[in-house]
């Protein structure tokens, strides 16, 4: 294993040289350096270090969909694409439909590096980006790799309180990008959008402040996930997070604890490994015919959602999925009161 490994950074390295160096003597060099001369140089700090960047980025790779999202809320394209997971797409030449939720805002056809923590280093190289932007969990064999291709910077968007949130690194990846005059419309948006959506959700705010968020697939995982990106959002909207009593954050529980918590709501944060192919349906079937869940009468209430963890979870969690979330929250949330007063 370890001789085929070294072989492919071999080859991984060669590439790279190969590709620098059958690259045309640079006609638009002097143009260039005339350009980043006229243009402050600034150095950003991240996961890995501090990166001296000058100028403004033509050609931008996203090694995931947080930074993917981020970078279109910022309103930069990307040229190259890391999944969650790995899709065997060559190219996103369907962005609206290759890319859940976020792909609508992509006007380029990327090409596909595989999945966020192994992303194809020979497409990157081909690709030839000025600017690779991923998170911290790439290893630390790779980053020296990916910065003979770019400038590479790696982000975290986890606070101290162990929250992950876009708030954390989004000036970096502004700053990175030459972007910082965006950061301010971005953070006020949010601000506004926040107070409408708690605005239109204050008759369920009133009824049924508590929350029970969980993460479960199609068979037996199921997960506490009180730190996700809905549960941030649904804490700064004013309802409470129910925690299982005596279980950490972000730990897996059984099905037969879940009838024994107090809670008004409870959302299902739904997965499947089939490529995000619609798990909240698979789910909600398969509570309705559990004996234990569907006698619960929170259940029986309709007040048990199912939504996309790859939306409601922590996979994007980025300034457009926020403005995803809050805007279908209200059409989500309100008919627990709707269907109490039909009743």
């Amino acid at each position: 294993m370890y001789k085929l490994r070294h072989l492919l950074i071999i080859g991984i390295c060669t590439l790279v040289l190969t590709v620098a160096c059958s690259r045309p003597p640079d006609s638009s060099k002097s143009d260039k350096q005339t350009l980043v001369s006229s243009e402050s140089c600034r150095i950003v700090q991240h996961e890995m270090g501090e990166t001296e960047l000058c100028g403004k980025p033509q050609t931008v790779a996203a090694l995931s969909p947080h930074i993917l999202d981020s970078m279109l809320a910022l309103g930069v394209q990307p040229v190259a694409y890391a999944e969650a997971e790995n899709l065997n797409i060559q190219t996103y030449d369907n962005p609206k439909e290759q890319i859940p939720y976020i792909g609508k805002w992509v006007t380029t056809q990327p090409g596909g590096l595989g999945d966020r923590k192994n992303p194809s280093l020979e497409r990157l190289a081909l690709v030839k980006p000025d600017l690779i932007l991923g998170e911290k969990w790439l290893s630390k064999e790779e980053y020296p790799f990916l910065t003979q291709i770019a400038p590479t910077l790696l982000f975290s968007d986890k606070g101290s309180d162990g929250q992950q949130s876009w708030q954390e690194d989004i000036e970096g990846i502004a700053k990175a990008l030459g972007k910082t005059a965006q950061v301010r419309e971005l953070l006020a948006g949010f601000s506004k959008q926040i107070a409408q959506t708690k605005a239109a959700l204050q008759p369920v705010l009133q009824k049924y402040p508590r929350v029970f968020l969980m993460t479960s697939n199609l068979t037996t995982y199921v997960d506490s996930s009180p730190k996700s990106t809905t549960g941030r959002l649904l804490q700064k909207i004013g309802f409470e997070i129910v925690r299982p009593e005596g279980i950490e954050d972000d730990t897996k529980i059984s099905w037969e604890i879940i009838p024994q918590i107090e809670t008004d709501i409870i959302l299902v944060l739904s997965w499947s490994d089939d490529n995000f192919s619609n798990p909240e349906d698979g789910l909600r079937k398969k509570w309705a015919q559990n004996p234990l869940l569907n006698s619960m009468p929170v259940f029986q209430q309709g007040r048990v959602y199912f939504v996309d963890y790859q939306l409601w979870g922590s996979n994007i969690r980025g300034p457009l999925a926020d403005r995803l979330i809050l805007e279908a929250l209200p059409d989500l949330l309100l008919d627990s009161v709707k269907n109490e007063n039909s009743a």
